[in-house]
């Protein structure tokens, strides 16, 4: 019976409030998201400044021949689109740092006291 009448005394507050809209964020997202392309092989054209400097770091651990754009290009053409979509991914972030360890724990431990010997058999 209590629960119903405090019900009902909540209705009228609730009622009275129209649903207010969400806050809005003015701050900026941390990062754009990144291109999604379509299956298949990916053209040079459409890449990044920040893609295509990857691909070429990727190209050149990998042995490929990037002494000229032109080279690049025609062995980018030549990749898997499955190499071309690992060459130019965004590295995952940095792991988060541990946190900082107090300075008493750095401190040596008193060592153990030695076992006593045991009685022989």
């Amino acid at each position: 019976m209590k629960r119903r009448l405090f019900l009902l005394a909540l209705l009228p507050a609730a009622c009275a409030q129209p649903n207010q809209p969400p806050p809005v964020t003015t701050a900026p997202p941390a990062e754009e998201p990144e291109q999604v392309f379509a299956p298949g092989p990916i053209a040079w054209d459409r890449l990044s400044e920040d893609q295509k400097r990857r691909a070429r770091d990727a190209m050149r651990r990998l042995g490929y021949d990037t002494s000229s754009e032109e080279a690049i290009i025609r062995q980018w053409d030549a990749l898997p689109p499955a190499k071309q979509r690992f060459a130019i991914r965004r590295p995952p972030p940095p792991p988060p740092a541990p946190p900082p360890r107090p300075a008493s724990s750095t401190t040596r431990q008193a060592p153990r006291p030695p076992r006593p010997p045991t009685p022989p058999r």
